[in-house]
């Protein structure tokens, strides 16, 4: 085995040129499709067809498949870049000053990341049901969200009895979930404003008489 080894000729700068040659040309070509991709989903807020996304990047259908094994993986890479994108611009609201600025502070800024992700995250309820990758990735939002709320919110969640914390926190989260968000402006036919506007009085209803 070492004399066969030996025997392999060494790649040439030739070679390395085109091999780095294919290689760029491929995730250009992937870039493409990730971006032809991502530009329907913000267009549509649905999961488009290979066919389209294949038109959309000028490549062929054989070409989107070479790079993705399933629409759902390509979607996940989008899912991913655009979450991650929004994630990045949240600045955590430290849990100090009035309770009432600190709840419009975190709507204004829970708002703006929900609108960003909006047609994101309608497409990905049809991805959803059947990928256990996309439930695991709403799951871990959604816990994230939970965390983002008890930072800001500590001072009066930890003046509750334990039980009561925990409901009160279950309730703020899930009135703050990104699914009312969406239930607000694509079937409640709200705008963003008043959307807002609604997570504002749950909000401040949920925290009583302590805003």
């Amino acid at each position: 085995m070492t004399t066969l080894a030996l025997a392999v000729p060494a790649p040439t700068d030739g070679a390395e040129t085109r091999i780095d040659g294919r290689n760029l040309r491929a995730e250009q070509t992937r870039r493409k499709i990730v971006a032809a991709t991502r530009a329907l989903v913000e267009e549509t807020a649905t999961l488009p067809k290979v066919a389209e996304i294949a038109l959309r990047a000028g490549v062929s259908v054989r070409s989107v498949f070479q790079h993705f094994q399933e629409v759902e993986s390509l979607f996940l890479v989008v899912f991913d870049e655009i979450v991650a994108e929004a994630q990045s611009e949240w600045q955590p609201i430290e849990p100090t000053g009035p309770l009432a600025a600190r709840i419009e502070t975190f709507i204004a800024r829970r708002a703006a990341v929900s609108e960003r992700v909006l047609p994101v995250r309608f497409a990905a309820i049809c991805v959803e049901a059947t990928s256990p990758a996309m439930a695991e990735r709403s799951k871990v939002a959604r816990a994230l969200v939970r965390q983002h709320i008890e930072r800001a919110f500590r001072p009066e969640l930890d003046r509750l009895q334990p039980a009561d914390r925990r409901l009160t926190l279950d309730a703020l989260r899930a009135a703050l979930d990104w699914d009312l968000w969406m239930n607000m402006r694509r079937f409640h036919e709200l705008s963003a404003e008043d959307a807002q506007a609604v997570w504002h009085k749950i909000v401040t209803g949920l925290m009583g008489s302590e805003v």
